[in-house]
């Protein structure tokens, strides 16, 4: 369903808090529930602190209402706890919400992303590390050989040492070397008669040119933050959003344990980062920290097993005709029952329970823009 409907269709009630709307409509939200909650649809809520761990799945093809069930959950968590950190990473621009703060990622941002950044974990930081980390997502996404990547290493080194970063841990804290720094340390390499810097320069022309990567983050810290990387290609946008999200679980380990969530991340096209072992490490170490995640897809393809293993909640709503015997087997559920799902019709399992709900979308909520 779009998220920009006819006016006709759209309620337009004064804006009220969540309290206020569970107060006033039981026979909608059911019994008031205790704890971090998210109320569905019907008498359905979703208790994340209350199962193994507070990650999730939507799984829907195009038109399903998974961009609709994804803004409901979002704007349901940042209006009910105020204190609680939403983060949206949005691929495709249909994410915003009220009351947000958006960082736009294009090429004429004055903020960008800075995947060097040193965590200063003494068992798990420093450049060394953080170059490999780095290193290995342009492999991967750029598809270099490993004479490029083992260049793109020294090249790290070289940038880190030029902005006073060592071993040393008291040098971790220093400013980070942006790709500015990268690019004119390649270009001197590829002056010197370097043939592997050349080739490295075609493959890294992109980022260079768009710039990114080359500019200062933005230190935003408010409850409802949006990265908008819409206006970005699929491989520096993958790339800024895996660096976004290793920040995220490296600050959070560095906070020490949490006994309850403290962040939610919002991913709504889990093919973006598929290639990328990120969201593994999030999955399986996120609860620790006070981490959550809510991924959502398309197809069941792009789901890691790893993902489906360490997601204690899994929306289901209707999918290909093609994927229905597939997601059936892999989630659990009856082919037959999920054949004839409508949009917004979902099949949700919260552990071991399952649940038959007709979501209450993001467009008919209270606060929720027309």
């Amino acid at each position: 369903m779009a998220d920009r409907l006819p006016p006709a269709l759209i309620p337009l009630p004064e804006r009220r808090s969540p309290a206020e709307i569970a107060d006033s409509a039981p026979e909608e939200a059911g019994d008031s529930p205790s704890g971090l909650h998210v109320w569905l649809g019907g008498h359905c809520h979703w208790h994340p602190e209350a199962l193994t761990n507070a990650h999730a799945v939507i799984l829907g093809a195009s038109g399903s209402g998974k961009t609709q069930t994804l803004k409901a959950i979002a704007l349901s968590l940042h209006q009910q706890q105020s204190d609680l950190r939403v983060r949206i990473l949005d691929f495709h621009g249909d994410q915003s919400l009220p009351q947000e703060t958006v960082i736009p990622l294009h090429q004429c941002s004055p903020w960008g992303i800075a995947p060097l950044t040193v965590h200063p974990d003494p068992e798990g930081g420093g450049p060394g590390l953080q170059a490999i980390a780095v290193a290995a997502s342009l492999r991967r996404l750029l598809k270099l050989g490993p004479n490029q990547e083992g260049l793109l290493l020294n090249l790290f080194d070289q940038c880190y040492r030029h902005r006073g970063i060592t071993t040393a841990e008291e040098t971790w804290g220093f400013e980070p070397p942006t790709f500015a720094d990268l690019e004119r340390f390649l270009a001197m390499q590829a002056e010197a008669g370097v043939s592997e810097a050349k080739r490295l320069q075609l493959k890294l022309a992109a980022l260079f040119r768009y710039g990114i990567f080359s500019r200062p983050q933005s230190e935003a810290d408010q409850p409802l933050l949006r990265l908008d990387l819409c206006k970005l290609p699929p491989e520096i946008a993958a790339l800024a959003a895996e660096s976004f999200v290793a920040q995220e679980l490296s600050n959070h380990r560095l906070n020490g344990e949490a006994d309850q969530v403290k962040t939610v991340l919002f991913i709504d096209e889990a093919k973006e980062l598929r290639s990328s072992t990120v969201l593994d490490r999030v999955l399986m170490d996120g609860r620790k920290y006070g981490l959550a995640i809510v991924l959502a897809s398309q197809s069941e393809q792009h789901l890691s097993a790893e993902v489906l293993r360490n997601s204690a909640t899994k929306v289901v709503l209707p999918v290909d005709q093609t994927e229905v015997r597939t997601v059936a087997r892999r989630f659990r559920l009856s082919e037959d029952r999920l054949a004839k799902l409508q949009p917004l019709e979902a099949l949700c399992r919260f552990g071991v329970q399952l649940r038959h709900v007709q979501i209450h979308p993001y467009w008919q909520r209270q606060g929720a823009e027309s």
